[in-house]
């Protein structure tokens, strides 16, 4: 597993490459996250070990179990699963990154418990761009009301915005989504110029995003292997 993982994680560094040499983009603007859930801890230090450091977990008591197993300060952790009210306090604990800030009680309420720790947290609002019921994320036209609550935050830094963009085969409309996150990032930047990422792509579709406008990525299965 040890070589594969090596092989895999060379083999995303040199697509990430190839998509910035097409805009004309710097592979350090881009942040590429291992989503490690329902990977060992044993991986995610072999991971460590060849170069990646941010790592990106779905579940917050899996995500506070690895923070501690690991308990190494190398490690950026993101959250990126849909936020419980219930498991806040355990994200405020353990991640150092949220991307699905999606509603004003969560946003609230993080930065409450972030304060017992006496943290800071950076935060994404996730976007639901294609207004799928199945989705989390916060409508569009919501964005500003959600970035302006954030902001006024003592606990939450304003960071950019999150988008899961709908499955499809057709590249055009796929193309059209990343750009309509695109621009809602620009129009969010001309006010809170410090919320520059974007967290948009991942495994199957993560060149596009860059070649879009992403500066993060989100890949497990091309890096850990399939999920059992």
């Amino acid at each position: 597993m040890q070589r594969e993982l090596i092989e895999n994680i060379n083999k995303i560094n040199n697509e990430i490459s190839d998509a910035c040499s097409k805009i004309q983009k710097s592979k350090d603007d881009i942040t590429l996250i291992a989503v490690s859930k329902r990977k060992s801890y044993q991986l995610i230090e072999l991971a460590l070990e060849n170069g990646i450091i941010n790592f990106g977990e779905n579940y917050a008591q899996e995500l506070e179990e690895k923070a501690s197993l690991l308990n190494s300060k190398k490690i950026i952790w993101h959250f990126i699963g849909p936020i419980q009210s219930n498991k806040i306090k355990i994200l405020a604990k353990s991640a150092d990154w949220v991307h699905t800030i999606d509603r004003e009680k969560i946003v609230v309420k993080l930065d409450s418990e972030c304060k017992k720790f006496n943290k800071i947290i950076n935060a994404c609002i996730q976007i639901n761009i294609s207004n799928e019921e199945s989705k989390s994320g916060c409508r569009p036209e919501e964005l500003f009301d959600l970035a302006k609550l954030v902001e006024s935050m003592e606990n939450v830094n304003l960071k950019g915005i999150m988008a899961l963009p709908k499955l499809t085969n057709d590249k055009n409309e796929r193309d059209l989504i990343m750009q309509s996150v695109k621009e809602l990032s620009i129009k969010l930047q001309s006010v809170y110029p410090e919320a520059r990422y974007i967290s948009l792509g991942t495994t199957s579709d993560f060149k596009d995003a860059i070649i879009n406008g992403a500066n993060m990525v989100r890949i497990g299965e091309s890096i850990f292997g399939k999920r059992l």
